[in-house]
């Protein structure tokens, strides 16, 4: 068994009240997984995600990892007939769905426990030998345009593609991720080009163990855990292809600095602020992004919030890091406005940047990571915890 693992690890650090076992694999093929086993649980699951996403889309064709996405449930070599894998989850208690991001596509199943190997063997099919039927590409394509028409009327969707389209000219995040019948039907047709042949190609060009990081829950030992993912996942093939990643933010100097209206399609009032940040994935321990949330999200007497509250401007508000690829994040800030709050956007605005002035004055201070650190249940007392950053606050934050 040991000899198709590259490597494992036994002793991941999990919280004292987890009763779940863990363990990590990486595959000789380079595909990474993570165990857990959990004897009490009524529903097993897995989910797998490959580092392909709508940015990865070529230039001619927006929306192809969404198509392919679509595809990949309707039948493999395997288990050929097309609703096979759907029927099988929904009569065992189960339910699978799938979403494409921009630089990964997720895919994900649960299960009553007893039926895991069942349930893992179809969904392995996907990433070994999926058809890719001519005949269905037509009807997906008018799946993908349906799904397209119904987040038109999203003001969350409409507002992602508002942040697109005001993005650096170019750049892959400005990408129409979705797609519809023009994008992957018409205009495709139109130029000449087979859209099936197209979607094979990206399959093959963006799909590869190396790329893949799976998770697998069941009430099995991880013993027999392991087993099961070997003997589904271990053919998957191995292309090393780069992972993807986006240093250049498409946010840059000429596109900072801009307010835009919106009209909702609910009846909505906020204001959103959005920063560009870097990609803090190395300072996981420090969570520098967190420390700002924190504060800047703070409702206590003296906040943001609190001295909005009083002037009868403004309800909620929300801040908080949000990832927009590898390479590049932004950092968010999200108010809830009152009717009269409508008319004092620019005084809100500036008590926000008066905020953030201040915090930039106070500079960082270690009881408040202290204080972050024990409001999200995270130990600041073992040096030896995966989770915990015992020591000063460094690597990361500036301000």
């Amino acid at each position: 068994m040991e000899a198709s693992v590259k490597e494992r690890v036994d002793n991941i650090t999990k919280s004292p009240l987890d009763a779940r076992d863990y363990r990590f694999i990486r595959l000789q093929n380079d595909m990474k997984v993570l165990l857990i086993s959990d004897e009490d649980t009524d529903k097993a699951a897995a989910a797998l995600s490959v580092q392909a996403g709508y940015m990865s889309d070529p230039d001619t064709i927006p929306g192809l990892a969404h198509l392919c996405e679509h595809m990949l449930f309707l039948g493999t070599e395997k288990y050929p007939i097309e609703n096979e894998y759907r029927e099988f989850l929904i009569s065992h208690g189960g339910s699978s769905n799938a979403y494409t991001a921009t630089d990964n596509t997720n895919y994900y199943f649960d299960v009553a426990h007893e039926h895991l190997k069942g349930a893992l063997d179809r969904f392995a099919q996907f990433f070994l030998s999926p058809l890719f039927t001519v005949n269905m590409t037509d009807r997906e394509i008018k799946a993908v345009d349906s799904e397209n028409e119904k987040n038109l009327q999203s003001d969350q969707w409409r507002l992602q593609q508002i942040e697109r389209h005001t993005a650096k000219l170019g750049h892959s995040y400005t990408k129409f991720g979705t797609g519809n019948k023009e994008t992957l039907g018409t205009i495709p047709n139109q130029k000449g080009m087979n859209v099936h042949e197209e979607l094979l190609k990206f399959h093959s060009a963006q799909y590869s163990s190396n790329l893949m990081c799976l998770s697998v829950l069941g009430r099995e030992p991880l013993d027999e855990l392991q087993v099961m993912v070997l003997k589904h996942f271990t053919g998957v093939v191995n292309k090393n292809i780069p992972p993807p990643f986006y240093p250049d933010h498409p946010y840059g100097p000429d596109e900072l600095q801009r307010l835009i209206r919106y009209c909702p399609v609910k009846d909505l009032r906020q204001i959103v602020l959005t920063f560009p940040l870097a990609d803090l994935t190395e300072h996981y321990r420090a969570k520098p992004s967190h420390y700002f949330a924190h504060l800047i999200g703070h409702e206590a007497p003296g906040s943001i919030l609190s001295f909005l509250k009083a002037r009868g401007w403004s309800t909620a508000l929300a801040a908080g890091p949000s990832i927009g690829a590898k390479g590049f994040w932004f950092f968010k800030i999200n108010l809830t406005l009152t009717e009269e709050g409508q008319d004092y956007v620019d005084d809100i605005v500036s008590v926000v940047f008066q905020y953030i002035t201040m915090l930039r004055s106070a500079g960082v201070q270690q009881w408040i990571f202290s204080e972050c650190a024990v409001s999200n249940g995270v130990c600041v007392a073992s040096p030896n915890s995966l989770f915990c950053h015992a020591g000063p606050v460094r690597n990361g934050i500036s301000v």
